[in-house]
């Protein structure tokens, strides 16, 4: 039984199994247009009855189609693949010095290109990376200056700031009404008939599913959260679509040269060739014989 038939993903402690082309009979294994992973044979039967096979495993592959985007990250694997980029080196350790990338086997003329490096060179980000450094500096420059600073200052402004206990009690006295508890809030409704539900932000409560509110409900999410979030969903997204053109051009291939000619390619992890629908980690590609 193949890992097709089964349906599921090998799991962590398994060994990614091997490419289904080279299983007597696969020719007919049907491949995502989009993503390039394997359809699932419950899904092969559900379109079973219909004139045209199953071309995309989901709705969200089949809204989401290749694009120019998906074509230039093709385009720069068949440039790696034959040789018209050169592929970044690792630096040199001592006496042994490993390439990041172009590995070859003894004997094997094919370039070996990792999906890492051929995503650093459609998305690169290495002025964002030096930006964020200088911000950090800068803040911890800020902080140095505020730690070295004289006390003397800071104990005449704390005094100067001191109200008199008149002026508190006022200021107790106008602010009590705007800083009523939310909570106390929604129960003095329920008493009188009314049920007005206060906001979330005031209430303690959660109104949705009852009872406190968890962390992530009561944080407010800064400026500088919402940025940080945006930047990791978007590199999630650059790497899934590089690895995306990997799994194509292995299992339909990249259009090689002017005309319509598509040369395929075999996916490796650690050297061993695997299935490009469970490929995890750092994997490479090459040309296939």
């Amino acid at each position: 039984m193949s890992w097709n038939d089964t349906g599921s993903r090998p799991t962590k402690s398994q060994a990614t199994p091997a490419p289904f082309y080279l299983i007597p009979g696969s020719e007919d294994i049907p491949y995502c247009h989009t993503c390039g992973r394997v359809i699932s044979a419950r899904k092969v039967q559900e379109t079973a009855s219909k004139p045209t096979p199953a071309k995309y495993c989901s709705s969200r592959c089949r809204s989401q189609k290749p694009g120019p985007l998906d074509r230039r990250i093709e385009d720069a694997f068949v440039k790696f693949l034959n040789g018209d980029e050169q592929l970044p080196t690792a630096p040199r350790v001592g006496k042994a010095s490993d390439k990041k990338g172009g590995k070859k086997g003894k004997g094997d003329g094919r370039v070996l290109v990792p999906c890492d490096v051929v995503e650093k060179y459609v998305f690169p980000h290495d002025k964002e990376q030096g930006k964020d450094h200088e911000n950090l500096d800068s803040a911890g420059s800020e902080l140095g200056s505020v730690d070295g600073g004289d006390g003397n200052d800071m104990s005449s402004k704390a005094s100067g700031s001191v109200r008199s206990m008149d002026d508190i009690d006022d200021h107790l006295l106008d602010t009590a009404p705007q800083q009523a508890d939310g909570h106390r809030t929604a129960a003095l409704s329920v008493r009188s008939g009314t049920r007005v539900r206060p906001p979330q932000e005031v209430s303690e409560v959660n109104g949705s599913v009852g009872g406190e509110k968890g962390r992530a409900e009561r944080k407010n999410e800064t400026p500088e959260a919402l940025e940080k979030r945006l930047e990791g969903q978007k590199r999630a997204k650059e790497k899934e679509m590089v690895r995306s053109a990997a799994r194509r051009g292995v299992v339909f291939g990249f259009v090689v040269g002017d005309g319509d000619e598509r040369r395929k390619c075999e996916a490796l992890i650690k050297g061993n060739v695997v299935e490009p629908s469970f490929a995890k980690g750092d994997w490479s590609i090459r040309w296939r014989e």
